[in-house]
């Protein structure tokens, strides 16, 4: 049995990590998984990603890849792997989103930081414990100073606490919090939902916001300029303007 379940519904693909007996932690079977998936993702127009079980989303990174017979170029390449998948997430020309329940730690945060939306049950939390160990969330600390402030961003780190998901939504971790039993419910619909958006608007509008992120603001405002001008092109953005005016449900083309 594989560690991560794919599987189609409709227009959704959905990523599920099946290691619950290990907490659902990121081996380089499920990073590899995940990241064939996110640069190939054929016809779908959403990315699911869920896990297995009901108390813990992921611990993060597999501590056996960092167990004493391991060689240093086997850690330092699981590590990479995050890393990846995280950057494929960014480029991927299609929403990826994560329903999360119970906890969410380490590089478990890393991953979730690095979906575009996140729903988490009301029983999520969040937490870098990595500095109990005589470590440091490394990689995750470059995701998680985008998200939230830099004061919040160190007392997470340094503290370890757990932190409930009321406050995760305050701090802009996720998304949004939905009831636990509505997770899964939840999750399925909001992936529908975004599967039925024009997806070339969808394609054109991430990429542009993402650039304009790592860009200085009239950089970002040019080339959310050109992406407009580009957008307004396509069959998509002509039959959307006509079908509002024609009072009809659009039919996109995906062009």
């Amino acid at each position: 049995m594989s560690d991560l379940a794919t599987s189609r519904e409709d227009l959704v693909l959905r990523l599920h990590i099946d290691r619950e007996p290990k907490r659902n932690a990121l081996n380089a079977e499920v990073l590899r998984g995940i990241l064939e998936a996110l640069r190939d993702p054929r016809d779908a127009r959403v990315v699911l990603v869920t896990s297995a079980g009901e108390k813990v989303f992921s611990s993060g990174a597999d501590l056996v890849q960092m167990a004493p017979d391991a060689t240093g170029l086997e850690v330092h390449e699981g590590r990479g792997l995050l890393r990846e998948v995280v950057l494929a997430m960014q480029a991927c020309p299609i929403p990826v989103i994560a329903g999360v329940q119970g906890l969410c730690l380490a590089g478990g945060v890393g991953l979730i930081l690095g979906c575009d939306i996140v729903l988490a049950s009301d029983d999520a939390a969040f937490g870098l414990p990595e500095v109990d160990l005589g470590l440091w969330p490394f990689m995750v600390s470059a995701l998680l100073a985008r998200h939230v402030s830099p004061k919040r961003a160190m007392e997470m780190m340094l503290s370890a606490r757990r932190v409930p998901a009321a406050e995760a939504l305050d701090m802009g971790l996720i998304s949004r919090v939905v009831p636990h039993v509505e997770l899964v419910r939840e999750s399925l619909a909001l992936a529908e939902s975004l599967a039925n958006k024009p997806p070339v608007a969808v394609r054109l509008g991430k990429q542009a916001f993402h650039a304009a992120m790592e860009s200085s603001l009239a950089a970002g405002l040019d080339a959310m300029q050109a992406q407009l001008s580009l957008l307004n092109t396509t069959q998509d953005a002509s039959e959307g303007v006509t079908a509002f005016l024609q009072k009809r449900p659009p039919v996109w083309a995906g062009r």
